[in-house]
């Protein structure tokens, strides 16, 4: 099923990854809150396992695919967390943390937290620099993931519960494809 899914093509970025199927007895879609996070990363696998692991805690993440993506998105919808890939083609990481944030300053937005979601580490230094927040190693570990979204989103409520439920098939979390019904901008 994932590779009919990568052969189908990315066709979720830019959207809310709300077709990610919940088994019965898994919790069902905000059940911890809503927190509007965006996931921005080139590789189409990563996206899926990202998006699984927010899925299983009830959150459907939008998807972007490169950093110029995820700008226009953050300029045109309000997040309360961005995971930013810093390898990418068309717009890196760090270019486009630094356009998101020039945008926030001009847009008297207030700063979303973005944090550089890679299997590479620039240091703290070089990433405050860009405007990131932190960061969080790719692939991320499942406590390492619900440590970053009950920091950084105030409206995510975490559920110790999760870990003692029954883990479904492998493939409970391949994107299965239906419409996809983005929010409203601006809307929260």
């Amino acid at each position: 099923m994932l590779r009919s899914w990568l052969q189908a093509g990315s066709s979720e970025t830019g959207r809310a990854c709300d077709d990610l199927p919940m088994e019965t007895g898994w919790p069902h879609a905000h059940a911890y809150g809503s927190a509007r996070v965006l996931v921005v990363d080139d590789n189409p696998v990563n996206l899926m396992v990202i998006s699984a692991l927010m899925a299983s805690r009830g959150l459907a993440p939008w998807l972007a695919e490169d950093g110029a993506e995820a700008v226009a998105l953050a300029c045109e919808l309000p997040f309360d967390l961005i995971l930013m890939d810093l390898q990418m083609p068309v717009l890196d990481g760090l270019d486009a943390t630094s356009a998101i944030r020039r945008f926030e300053s001009r847009s008297s937005r207030s700063a979303v937290p973005v944090i550089a979601y890679s299997s590479s580490s620039l240091g703290a230094a070089v990433l405050a620099q860009h405007g990131m927040n932190g960061s969080l190693c790719k692939p991320c570990e499942d406590q390492d993931l619900e440590d970053c979204l009950a920091r950084w989103c105030p409206t995510y409520r975490s559920a110790p519960t999760v870990r003692g439920l029954a883990q479904p098939d492998s493939d409970w979390w391949v994107a299965r494809p239906h419409p996809v019904n983005p929010a409203t901008p601006g809307s929260r």
